[in-house]
């Protein structure tokens, strides 16, 4: 491993909870940074507690806190009280980063805002995530990925299906890609510093982000584009990115993104290479008029074979698929291993385990390997040694449950 990481010299605060700003900080800290969590005394981010609400997976390990707060520290602190908040003072000081995604009347009163940490460290780069934004009547609601990142975009209404109704977006899945555009926007503004000496206020929400994932079906609605009224499976607008059923009983998916390439090829592949000179089929505006015959056709063909025997000519004949993996099989792909997607974690208490890493390298430099997440005001005391606090002080402030 590299002994010296990208960015070992960065001094990281954290004033986050759940995972739209904690994704952004374990990014920094994957690269070295050295990242303090600040968490309320007695609770911690709520994250620590989260995996327990009904409909996610049973365990007794923390397993939604370990993926973002790997390799951080923790100092269990009273920011309302005025010894907590002189604390806070001293370590911003000398820090680089400030992550938060507290609301923003709660940054007003507990005096965190942009403005009073800016001149307290003029060089401050102000990470800011919220659920709607800055501006507007809405900035001060509450806002989660499912609300203010999946509905408000219209990704839900691209994508629930014409029978029945999903579940639930899996934990976190607007969070994550919200925390990387936090994280880049850090990185921009890092460098913006370097250049000028300044520091600076960067801001991403979850609307924004949910915008930014749907934003080519909502760039068709502001040029003024003609949207197609919804059809069930058999009478689908094209048969190239459906799903289908193979013999025992797995799910295809397809995506013929090539057409004029994939065309023969995929013909041949499924045993029906009589299609391209079939008339209903031979040119673009006969498919069209046949699309509900040519997806029987196609659907029919997949049943006759299992998923392995489909890989293995779909391969064959260069055609872009997959099969809907269970989570078992997801979190075994050999190909995610292959490119250190999922990675080995030694925890203290789980033992030997396996994470799943964050989503870029860089040439150069190595990440460091990942930890356990920190107990709750683990390096309370670390954190405030560091930080010139004479053991007399520290000791106060512990008997004075400023911290924990």
């Amino acid at each position: 491993m590299n002994h010296n990481p990208l960015l070992a010299d960065l001094r990281v605060i954290e004033l986050a909870s759940m995972v739209l700003a904690p994704s952004a900080g374990v990014i920094l800290a994957d690269f070295g940074a050295d990242v303090i969590k600040i968490e309320p005394p007695g609770t911690g981010d709520l994250n620590r507690n989260w995996h327990k609400i009904p409909g996610l997976p049973i365990s007794d390990f923390a397993y939604p806190f370990q993926i973002d707060n790997r390799n951080k520290k923790s100092i269990a602190l009273d920011l309302k009280s005025e010894a907590g908040y002189e604390v806070f003072c001293k370590l911003v000081t000398d820090a680089d980063v400030l992550i938060t995604n507290y609301r923003l009347r709660a940054l007003e009163r507990l005096k965190l805002e942009y403005d009073t940490v800016k001149a307290i460290n003029p060089r401050i780069i102000y990470a800011l995530g919220t659920g709607f934004g800055e501006e507007g009547d809405e900035r001060h609601k509450p806002g989660y990925d499912t609300v203010a990142y999946w509905a408000r975009s219209a990704i839900e209404t691209q994508i629930f299906p014409y029978d029945g109704w999903l579940r639930p977006f899996p934990y976190g899945a607007g969070d994550h890609p919200s925390g990387m555009a936090l994280y880049a926007a850090i990185m921009t503004a890092l460098y913006q510093r370097q250049r000028t000496g300044e520091g600076s206020k960067v801001t991403t929400s979850l609307l924004a982000n949910g915008a930014w994932s749907n934003s080519i079906m909502l760039q068709a609605e502001l040029a003024g584009a003609e949207f197609r009224e919804v059809r069930p499976r058999e009478n689908s607008y094209n048969f190239i990115g459906l799903h289908y059923h193979t013999s025992d009983g797995r799910l295809l998916k397809l995506s013929l993104v090539n057409f004029e390439k994939n065309w023969r090829p995929f013909c041949e592949a499924i045993g029906r290479s009589d299609l391209p000179d079939d008339d209903r089929y031979a040119t673009a505006q006969a498919r069209i008029e046949n699309m509900p015959a040519l997806i029987q056709d196609v659907t029919e063909a997949f049943k006759t074979q299992d998923v392995a025997y489909w890989h293995r000519v779909l391969e064959q004949h260069d055609i872009p698929h997959a099969t809907v993996p269970t989570y078992e099989e997801a979190a075994n792909d050999k190909q995610m291993q292959a490119n250190d997607i999922i990675i080995p974690l030694d925890h203290p208490t789980q033992g030997k385990i396996r994470t799943v890493n964050s989503p870029f390298s860089v040439g150069g430099t190595d990440k460091i390997e990942p930890g356990a997440a920190p107990g709750l005001g683990e390096h309370s005391v670390t954190v405030l040694k560091d930080a010139g606090y004479s053991e007399e002080a520290i000791q106060a402030l512990l008997e004075g449950g400023v911290v924990e």
